[in-house]
């Protein structure tokens, strides 16, 4: 499930898309509540906040709290306790994409996958940052590939820029 957020969520707008997901291991369960609270901000913060504001009448900014809700509640509903790494299934949703230049990986597609994979070729989303858990990793598209993409000097600044800002926050 995602919440779209922006000034006009009912209107097919061309407005630049961003897409956050989060908790694709479904026992990093730090993300899953960050972007609930970054709902809630962006909703309460619209038409008070310039900043906010501005952001939401130019963008459309996708949320996805929880990408991996079945591995979060392995125990049951009521609960995070218990909560696992891989999906119902017992994949690990995060080695489940396509992967290039490798190619793709042996196991099946997930639903998970497929629901990701399809939304994202539905929408066309500039940017995207998917929130783990633990250890601190910055890869930025096509960090594996030996060829350097053209946008590569912009990626790596602005992967820096978001590294240096959450380290000093």
């Amino acid at each position: 499930l995602f919440a779209k957020i922006t000034s006009n969520v009912n209107q097919s707008s061309g407005k630049p898309q961003f897409q956050y997901s989060s908790t694709m291991h479904g026992d990093e369960t730090t993300g899953y509540v960050l972007m609930l609270r970054l709902i809630d901000s962006l909703l309460t913060s619209y038409g008070t906040n310039p900043r906010i504001t501005n952001l939401l009448d130019k963008l459309e900014i996708w949320i996805n709290p929880n990408a991996n809700p079945d591995g979060t509640y392995y125990t049951g509903n009521s609960s995070v306790s218990g909560a696992r790494r891989n999906n119902a299934n017992g994949y690990d949703l995060n080695r489940n994409f396509p992967s290039q230049p490798n190619g793709t990986n042996s196991a099946p597609r997930q639903p998970e996958t497929l629901a990701m994979m399809a939304l994202a070729e539905g929408n066309h989303f500039v940017l995207s940052s998917n929130i783990h858990g633990g250890a601190e990793v910055m890869n930025y598209p096509w960090d594996l590939w030996s060829r350097l993409h053209p946008d590569n000097n912009w990626l790596v600044f602005i992967s820096r820029e978001y590294v240096d800002t959450a380290q000093y926050y």
